[in-house]
């Protein structure tokens, strides 16, 4: 499946004259339109539509777009995993978390599945030592980790069965 955006133009402009159709409130318009993407970015087609309903320059929008943290110009993946590093989850098996992974999802730190669904990284501590090593999901933590755990969090996850 190849990652594209999911809105059609009609639900792009709804979205902009929802959120104000205007610069004043072009921060709350690009963030709206990346959630409602699906795939939690804003296109090439997307700025440049923006900008214009906006009365922009299409350089301007992307200068804003690559400025905050919070909006991104690739696709980004519906579940990013967090596999923590700290020291005491580094002793409890973090390296071999992240090998899991890489099996289990076909992709390597930092990339995206190809369905756009996963991608992961390596973050510091999440405060939860007691059950490393542990991937945070959003704002679950799942701990005591290994293969069949992990390919349970995975299936989950890809089924809607878990509370993401």
């Amino acid at each position: 499946m190849e990652i594209t955006n999911q809105l059609t133009a009609e639900e792009k402009y709804s979205i902009i004259r929802e959120n104000g159709g205007d610069t004043e409130h072009l921060l709350k318009i690009l963030h709206e339109l990346q959630n409602a993407s699906g795939l939690n970015y804003i296109d090439q087609e997307t700025a440049e539509m923006v900008a214009k309903e906006v009365g922009l320059p299409a350089t301007r929008v992307y200068e804003i777009i690559t400025f905050y943290a919070m909006l991104k110009t690739k696709p980004k993946a519906q579940f990013v995993l967090k596999v923590c590093n700290s020291t005491p989850c580094h002793f409890s098996r973090s390296e071999e978390i992240v090998q899991i992974l890489e099996e289990e999802l076909g992709v390597k730190m930092g990339e995206t599945t190809k369905d756009g669904m996963f991608a992961y990284h390596y973050i510091p501590c999440v405060g939860a030592c007691d059950i490393g090593p542990v991937i945070k999901v959003k704002d679950t933590v799942y701990g005591n980790l290994n293969r069949e755990v992990i390919q349970k969090l995975l299936s989950d996850l890809r089924n809607g069965k878990r509370d993401q």
